[in-house]
């Protein structure tokens, strides 16, 4: 039975993903392929003030999917969100 329930969970855990991923490039109007360039971890916890923004917990294992003409990043996070990170907030390693 808990195998089942396991199944079921990455499911629907693929399934926000793609949902996630779908709103990202409708917002962003991102076509490009999305691959991960670096990896990163947030220097400190920020909330996010607008929606594209992606808010980050000190600690939290970021991917990085593209740089931008700012200081900020592209970043997708372990539940599939996608959102700007301003560099400053980040540690690369």
């Amino acid at each position: 039975r808990n195998i089942f329930k396991v199944k079921k969970s990455s499911a629907e855990k693929s399934k926000k993903m793609e949902k996630e991923e779908k709103f990202f490039r409708e917002t962003f109007m991102y076509d490009k392929e999305i691959n991960i360039i670096n990896t990163a971890t947030a220097k400190c916890s920020v909330p996010s003030k607008r929606r594209v923004d992606l808010p980050v917990t000190a600690g939290e294992q970021l991917d990085i999917i593209d740089v931008t003409e700012g200081s900020a990043v592209i970043c997708r996070n372990s539940e599939g969100r996608y959102g700007y990170v301003l560099v400053e907030h980040l540690n690369f390693r």
